[in-house]
């Protein structure tokens, strides 16, 4: 690399990181939601969870009513209501259903079947892989 192609380089360098990092962060949200996909599926198992079974009275009652006899699944608004939002600096992966946090922590009568923890938890670990993946491609 002579010094004229290191110039360029390294003018384009800022461009380009912010590119990775926006990517990454994307692709985190991506995979955040995917992951929250899959613990509503397997009733928190993909995510090394066991959720509580739940009460017989209110399984019967499910049935009952023609709901699914899954954990959280009465209506699958909960599991198909989560979205992110991705800036240049920032990646936010929540959910705007206010009753999420009774089943994430549990109340007086309801055990905690949490979600959003364990799925966190696990993309605390992968961030590291998925920006070096990107950054590499800088580098």
């Amino acid at each position: 690399m002579d010094i004229k192609e290191f110039e360029a380089y390294i003018k384009e360098l800022p461009v380009k990181l912010n590119k990775a990092v926006v990517q990454s962060l994307h692709q985190a949200a991506q995979e955040t939601e995917s992951r929250l996909s899959r613990i509503f599926k397997s009733e928190g198992r993909s995510e090394g969870v066991e959720w509580s079974p739940l009460k017989e009275a209110y399984l019967k009652w499910k049935i009952k009513k023609g709901f699914s006899e899954k954990k959280l699944h009465k209506t699958a608004t909960l599991a198909q209501s989560f979205n992110s939002i991705v800036n240049e600096t920032s990646a936010v992966v929540g959910t705007p259903v206010p009753y999420s946090v009774y089943h994430e922590f549990g109340t007086r009568k309801m055990p905690a079947r949490p979600f959003m923890e364990p799925v966190f938890n696990t993309m605390v670990k992968r961030l590291e892989n998925i920006f070096n993946k990107n950054l590499a491609e800088v580098f």
